[in-house]
């Protein structure tokens, strides 16, 4: 979707258009043994807020100056906070590591080669940016920006007016349903935390300084142990882990796509939504038709996999599903990425 930027005069008007990952991964089905019923598909959906996330916040006092990076970024978080708030919601914290780094080279990427997408001009998809800045849950992304594919320069000491941070905002959240995917991810009830990207290039002559930016929604389910960034086709991973917050794990998944490759601003602007690679194969509990069940003793897990799509390299996504506190269905709760070669 395209949108026109309004209040700026026409000469200077700049095209913003919106996008959303589509990160409802593919829902595995768990083979059963005989005489074991099946168990559900996997769903995004989360369960019902708790009584306890009904404490609404203040609406925020809009700042009277412009702001600097990190002054925005903080205003972002309060206006979401603000509109979950409204549906009884808990509010989110800032995540300053991963997922702000993540989102933040993105906003650069976009506003720098004026596209829109969840793909980055290096073939990075938010996941893999994720994983590369640290993170280790699955993470869901709105982005905001142009879509003329004109290069720009970034400004490094950008001051950002609260209104168009005001609009951004809003243009995610007032959505209609069923075209309201920004919307329903600031609403996840599960989210904890969110990183913001914001870019911002210099004024010119011709153009007012509006930014880019990008939402990283994470819900801090889990602690793992480390993956490798990169490994060999055919080699043995470990993984394993601790989920928290009252979900127990039931599976890991692995997925595979073609390695990344340079991407044009002409292409990117093509790539709207991005859906999670669905899982070439999946571990389940003891219980399930399963090459290898996966070990689970209370909240911890354990497994020891082979990394071979047919032996084909690529970027391989490792996920760790559970089952969260009052849900019957089993949820993606860690994402991450290796480059396999």
């Amino acid at each position: 979707m395209a949108s026109r930027q309004k209040g700026v005069p026409g000469s200077l008007v700049l095209p913003l258009a919106l996008g959303l990952a589509a990160c409802s991964p593919a829902a595995p089905q768990p083979a059963p043994r005989p005489g074991v019923p099946a168990r559900a598909g996997a769903s995004s959906s989360a369960p019902p807020a708790s009584a306890a996330s009904t404490a609404r916040s203040q609406a925020p006092s809009r700042p009277t100056r412009p702001l600097t990076v990190p002054e925005a970024r903080a205003y972002m978080v309060a206006l979401i906070n603000e509109n979950r708030a409204r549906m009884n919601l808990p509010p989110v914290e800032l995540d300053a590591g991963p997922a702000t780094a993540a989102g933040q080279a993105h906003a650069d990427d976009m506003a720098r080669l004026g596209y829109l997408g969840h793909w980055g001009s290096d073939g990075s998809v938010p996941e893999q940016r994720h994983t590369e800045a640290g993170g280790v849950d699955m993470v869901l992304e709105n982005a905001l920006c142009y879509v003329d594919e004109r290069p720009r320069t970034l400004d490094p000491d950008a001051r950002i007016d609260p209104v168009q941070i005001e609009r951004a905002e809003a243009m995610f959240f007032d959505e209609v349903p069923p075209n309201d995917g920004h919307r329903r991810n600031i609403l996840k009830p599960t989210h904890t935390r969110v990183g913001i990207g914001i870019a911002q290039p210099i004024a010119t002559p011709t153009e007012l300084p509006v930014p880019c930016i990008s939402q990283e929604f994470v819900d801090g389910y889990g602690e793992y142990e480390p993956v490798p960034r990169e490994a060999k086709v055919g080699a043995t991973l470990h993984v394993a882990g601790k989920l928290g917050r009252g979900a127990v794990p039931t599976g890991v998944g692995l997925a595979r796509v073609d390695l990344p490759q340079r991407l044009a601003p002409a292409e990117l602007n093509k790539r709207r939504s991005y859906p999670v690679p669905k899982a070439y194969q999946m571990y389940w509990t003891k219980g399930f038709v399963t090459p290898i069940p996966l070990d689970v003793q209370g909240e911890r897990f354990q497994i020891d996999v082979p990394l071979s799509d047919a032996g084909r390299p690529g970027l391989y996504e490792v996920s760790i599903w559970g089952k969260v506190a009052g849900a019957t269905d089993h949820a993606m709760l860690g994402l991450r990425t290796i480059v396999v070669r």
